[in-house]
């Protein structure tokens, strides 16, 4: 048995649900028109798989830069120090240049040594020769006047 009334309202549910799918097909229309409007940028999205692939390869060395960071800081901090060592640098090259020669002044030490024991004997040798000498110095006055009379005498004479 069919049953009329009860079918008719399913016809007219069915009718009803088409007539509302139909009335929403311009707006699916319009969904469709831009989904084709996307398929060069879907198509060039496809195309980053390569470009995705080398992005992933060069994490990896991106990480290693980034730990590299604050060795670069440290480096950075150290920049100003090394620019002030190179100009030490010359200043140490001319202090090695000066310090070599000083260098060689220890061997003099024994020579030094023995000269300032002969100046000291000769300190006390000259002290002996001028007590010696000064009495010899007034007697060598009288004897140079001596020698002047003489010859004065002798040049009157002749």
């Amino acid at each position: 048995m069919v049953d009329m009334p009860n079918d008719v309202k399913r016809i007219a549910g069915e009718i009803d649900a088409n007539v509302r799918s139909l009335l929403a097909l311009p707006s699916v229309i319009t969904s469709l028109q831009q989904l084709g409007e996307m398929g060069p940028a879907i198509e060039r999205i496809a195309s980053f798989d390569e470009t995705l692939a080398e992005i992933a390869q060069v994490v990896p060395a991106l990480g290693q830069l980034a730990e590299l960071g604050t060795t670069l800081d440290a480096i950075a901090r150290v920049v100003p120090v090394l620019e002030r060592l190179a100009l030490v640098g010359d200043v140490l090259s001319e202090l090695a240049s000066v310090i070599e020669p000083l260098s060689a002044l220890s061997s003099l030490v024994p020579t030094l040594e023995s000269l300032d024991h002969s100046i000291s004997e000769l300190q006390v040798t000259i002290g002996n020769v001028s007590n010696t000498l000064s009495p010899l110095q007034s007697t060598t006055e009288r004897v140079g006047k001596v020698v002047d009379r003489f010859t004065t005498k002798k040049n009157k004479g002749t």
